[in-house]
Parts: structure tokens; C-alpha cells; sequence
């Protein structure tokens, strides 16, 4: 192996600790050492790996399991921090090593008690939230409804989708929050509220940034409420029954907007991450607006950042946009191995949820959206069935296996219409080049427009209930 490859080649690191440490003729010392406490391995913010021990260095002096420490190093290679070890001793706050709520579990011997168990905790330069366990209000309680719009690259009418949907649900008399969570490239915004006058005075970047400089609970509600948020100048334009109301990454009076969103991603003082943050700027503004749904756009890529509004936000929906091409689905794939190291993402706990609600899970959540889809003629013929095809084997990835044993297990069937990988179709038509409601509100009424939007926007409406309480 090059010296390349071994600093590389983080997933065989692992697997060869852990095969190390399964067969290791010591391994029962350490499971003595251990005390029934897990060992963690914790990869930092370079990528080195370092080995933490729930015992103190005396303890580990005095015991047997130093051949079996200097395998373990050995088998990680050249990814061994120096120290490869430390003792709970020589920890500051060691505490909080072993309760973080990120940690993966690595390896887990069942056979004998207590179990020897390894954890995994990565060390990121931006916060980990996204592959924590979201502990926010489940879906049954909170009075909104939420939407999350996200794809894996840009350029393929995430946006346009989004306004489309904004506008059929206000159209039915929903009062609608659209939220541009896209900060790296704000936009959405410019589609549905009018520059200058027409934006509230400052951003969900300034809000955030607010909140972490220790801004009161009154004072971020009363800035959600007449600061951050601005209707659309569509309602009157369309006389909609309800309303859309639009938080843009940043207003009319956002001063260093890049100095700003530089730093929104960290911790706040008082410990909150970022998407618990986010979380929080959702809650106050929906309550302080009295909003029944929310659609929020969220920015292109598999960086953690744009995954967190997947993970974190509870969403009722996830939608997941796609074209049929490798790119597409190498990348949905990379995500989705990545979910799948942490299981707890696909039952989360809720807090403040009866006993007869079910818990929200995110699998269930997500819904394939086949953007731009041709039509099916010369070399596009069979372009659906293709796309449905890579869908399926590409959201395996994240379903359970079919054993026919397990009554729990998620594992929907490649027809299953109503599965994760059953895709919301928006054909293309070539006005979408210049899609532009706010100049041109009757490109949302055009009967070519509604046509290619039909199938997406009647799905959408009936996964978020809204067919339903019309027919009530």
C-alpha cells in the first residue's frame, strides 16, 4: 500500500481495527479494562485517528492490553495520531467524548457481558449536527407543515418547483412561508418579492447571526415577525385566497453578508448547533406568522451543511430532486451510504410526543423528484422507466433488506408508487429557460406551464394533506 493510499483509505482503517480488535487473543483484557464502557475512536478534523480509553493511565500501566493498543495503532497505519492513545484522565471535559450524541457505533461484541463496544466520532470543521438524531416536535404536534427542497447540483427547476408549489397552495388558501435556505447562492427570493421596498430589512443570516451574538428570545421573535419576513407582491397579483410570505437569505439592510455566513455554520455561545438554530428561526417564524406550510429551498450538494435540512428539519416532505444521468445518482448514492452509518437517523426519538404517535423517520420522509424530464420520444424513449430503475437501486441504499420475517423493516418494492423512490414528474417545456413570476405572474397560469407541473404539484398537495382538508 502507498503512502497515499493509507491516509486515503478511511473505511479499511476502520475495518481493519475492527477486525484487529475481534480476533485479538486480548481482547477479553480490554473488555476487563473497559468496565462495560465503550472505547472511541475519534477521527479529528485532518482526518488522523486517535484511540480514547474509558480507564485512567495508571489503569492502563498496570494492565495487560498493551500489545493489543499497539496492534490496534498498527492496524490503522499511517492514519495513527501520536499519541495513539488517551486515558479518560487525560481528557479535558472527557464527558462529553463519551456522550456526544454523534457517535457511531464501529464494533459491538454481544457474546460475552459487559460488551466490548467501539464508537466512532468525527471531528469536523463545521458542526456534525446533520448525522445527529433530530429532537424537535414530531410532525403530529407542530401546526406546520414542512417542506424541503433540495438536489444534489443545481440548474435543474428546484426553485421554479418550489414557487409553483408556494403559489398552488396560497391559490387553496394556505397561508405559506417559503424560506431561502440556499445562502451560498440567495436567489429564490428575487422570484417572489420585488428588490428594495419590496424585502423585509434583513435575512435569515442576520437572524441567525443575531441569535448567536445573544440576541433575547423576545427580540428574535419580534425580528422574525416584522423584520425578516415580507409577503410577495403575487397575492394581490393573483388575488390568492391565502398568502405567500418569503424570509430571503438576506434584506434590504444586511450589511456583510459574507462575513456574516462565514460564521452562522458554528456553535452559538449558548451551544446551540447550527441546524438546531435553524430549527429555531423555523419555529418562532412559523408561530409568529401563523403559517400552514413551509417550503424551504435549501442549497445543491452532498456537503453537510445542505444534508442537515434533510436530517434535521423534521420535514413531512423531502424533496429530492434528480435527473437520469451517473452524476445523479453516484452522488444520491454517496449521501445515502454515508445516512446509513448512522441508523438512529431512520427512527428518530421525539420530544413532546404521545405514546400513539408514531415517531417521525426520515426515510419515510423523502420523495424522488424526476426534474426536467423529456419527452419520451427518439433517444429519450424509455427515459421514466430508466430513471425509476436507477431510483430503486440507488434508494436501496437506504432501505432495509426483505426477509419477510421482520414486520418493521422498510423495504418497498421497485413498483411501489408510493415509496421514496417513486418519482414526482415535471416535464420540460422550453419556457422554463426563463422562468420569471414576478415579472411575468401568468408564466404560473400558463395552461404549457400547469401541464408540465401537473403531475409534481397534484402529488405534492396530496402528500401534504391538502386534497384532503379541500374535500372535507
Amino acid at each position: 500500500m502507498t503512502l497515499i493510499s493509507s491516509l486515503l483509505n478511511w473505511e479499511s482503517a476502520e475495518h481493519a481495527l475492527v477486525e484487529t480488535l475481534a480476533q485479538h487473543p486480548q481482547k477479553e483484557s480490554l473488555q476487563v479494562l473497559a468496565a462495560g464502557e465503550a472505547l472511541i475512536l475519534v477521527r479529528n478534523w485532518y482526518g488522523w485517528l486517535m484511540l480514547l480509553l474509558p480507564c485512567s493511565k495508571d489503569e492502563l500501566a498496570r494492565s495487560p492490553c498493551g500489545p493489543l493498543v499497539d496492534d490496534l495503532q498498527k492496524a490503522v497505519g499511517n492514519l495513527a495520531l501520536s499519541p495513539w492513545v488517551l486515558c479518560r484522565d487525560e481528557l479535558f471535559d472527557a464527558a462529553s467524548y463519551w456522550s456526544d450524541p454523534s457517535l457511531i457505533e464501529l464494533f459491538k461484541e454481544d457474546k460475552s457481558e459487559p460488551a466490548l463496544t467501539l464508537l466512532l466520532l468525527e471531528r469536523q470543521d463545521k458542526e456534525r449536527d446533520w448525522l445527529t438524531p433530530a429532537n424537535t416536535t414530531v410532525n403530529s404536534i407542530r401546526p406546520t407543515k414542512r417542506c424541503v427542497f433540495f438536489s444534489v447540483k443545481g440548474g435543474v427547476g428546484r426553485s421554479s418547483a418550489l414557487t409553483m408549489l408556494a403559489i398552488t397552495l396560497a391559490m387553496r388558501g394556505k397561508r405559506v412561508l417559503v424560506v431561502d435556505g440556499d445562502f451560498e447562492s440567495p436567489g429564490l427570493s428575487s422570484s417572489l418579492l420585488s428588490a428594495g421596498d419590496g424585502q423585509p430589512e434583513y435575512g435569515v443570516v442576520d437572524w441567525l447571526t443575531a441569535q448567536a451574538l445573544g440576541a433575547d428570545t423576545p427580540s428574535l421573535e419580534r425580528m422574525a415577525l416584522e423584520n425578516a419576513v415580507a409577503p410577495s407582491p403575487l397575492n394581490a397579483r393573483l388575488a390568492l385566497q391565502g398568502q405567500v410570505l418569503v424570509a430571503p437569505a438576506y434584506g434590504s439592510q444586511t450589511e456583510a453578508y459574507v462575513s456574516k455566513l462565514a460564521r452562522i455554520y458554528r456553535q452559538s455561545q449558548d451551544g446551540k448547533a447550527y441546524a438546531q438554530r435553524l430549527n429555531e428561526f423555523l419555529s418562532i417564524t412559523e408561530t409568529q406568522h401563523k403559517i400552514d406550510i413551509t417550503l424551504f429551498d435549501c442549497r445543491a450538494g452532498i456537503d453537510d451543511t445542505a444534508a442537515a435540512a434533510i436530517t434535521q428539519l423534521q420535514a413531512d416532505v423531502s424533496f429530492l430532486f434528480a435527473i437520469n444521468t451517473s452524476q445523479t445518482w453516484d452522488s444520491y448514492r454517496l449521501l445515502f451510504k454515508h445516512l446509513r452509518r448512522n441508523p438512529a437517523l431512520f427512527a428518530t426519538a421525539v420530544i413532546g410526543a404521545d405514546d400513539d404517535d408514531e415517531p417521525w423517520e426520515l426515510r419515510r420522509s423523502l420523495r424522488l423528484v424526476s426534474a426536467l424530464t423529456p419527452q419520451e420520444h427518439g433517444s429519450y424513449l424509455g427515459y421514466l422507466e430508466s430513471l425509476q430503475q436507477n431510483a430503486y437501486e440507488t434508494f436501496s441504499e437506504i432501505y432495509d433488506e426483505d426477509s419477510g420475517e421482520d414486520a418493521q423493516a422498510f423495504a418497498p418494492a421497485p413498483g411501489d408508487t408510493d415509496a421514496p423512490h417513486a418519482a414526482l414528474r415535471i416535464q420540460w417545456v422550453e419556457s422554463l429557460r426563463a422562468f420569471s413570476p414576478l415579472t411575468e405572474p401568468g408564466q404560473l397560469t400558463d395552461a404549457l406551464n400547469q401541464a408540465a407541473f401537473a403531475d409534481f404539484l397534484n402529488r405534492a398537495t396530496t402528500l401534504l394533506g391538502v386534497d384532503d382538508e379541500q374535500s372535507d
